[in-house]
């Protein structure tokens, strides 16, 4: 009802939902960026984009993980920039180092693993032996062919179905701040 509305140019429907959402994303992003004022300019462009690009198809179907999307992008855009803006990684680095905490951290990793495990055991047979015998046991695919039977073009078409998989698993059970912590040890950012 909200988004619809939002759909249509409602401000008052977007504030609602701005209002909802914004402070899960906040905390999520703070917690990976862990500057108050980054993750802050994160979440208010977050829902600038959001505005801008209301009338996209598709929005009303998971308005969450839409945002989250979006959010994922943000947060990956910052460390890319990161990366080579000197003085804001060193800005970061400070930070992190800070603010780390070991026992939250091992937290966020046990229930991100528990997590992709029951994403692993929802695959097709084929996708899930894949993919073990490739990213779990590091097998190359002409291996894994060689294992499985079948030609190394079949193991890669599984994999990456099964990586699609794991991806939409993942972003339709995850809360924004564990989301973000996945994705971005996906993208070897950490």
């Amino acid at each position: 009802m909200w988004v619809e509305a939002l759909q249509k140019g409602d401000t008052e429907a977007f504030t609602v939902l701005y209002r909802h959402y914004s402070p899960q994303l906040y905390t999520g992003i703070l917690r990976i960026v862990k500057d108050p004022l980054s993750a802050e300019e994160i979440t208010q462009e977050l829902f600038t984009r959001v505005w801008l690009k209301r009338e996209v198809p598709g929005m009303q179907e998971n308005f969450a993980g839409y945002i989250y999307r979006i959010g994922q992008r943000l947060v990956f855009d910052f460390f890319r920039k990161l990366k080579s803006d000197k003085k804001l990684q060193q800005k970061f680095t400070k930070l992190a180092s800070e603010q780390y905490n070991p026992v939250e951290e091992l937290l966020l990793q046990k229930e991100c693993s528990l997590l992709l495990n029951k994403a692993i055991d929802q695959l097709s047979p084929q996708q899930r032996r894949v993919y073990k015998l490739v990213k779990q046991e590091g097998y190359t695919y002409k291996k894994a062919s060689e294992i499985m039977g079948i030609s190394p073009l079949t193991v890669k078409e599984y994999l990456v179905t099964g990586k699609k998989n794991l991806q939409q698993y993942m972003l339709n059970n995850m809360d924004a701040t564990l989301l973000a912590v996945w994705l971005l040890s996906q993208s070897g950012v950490f």
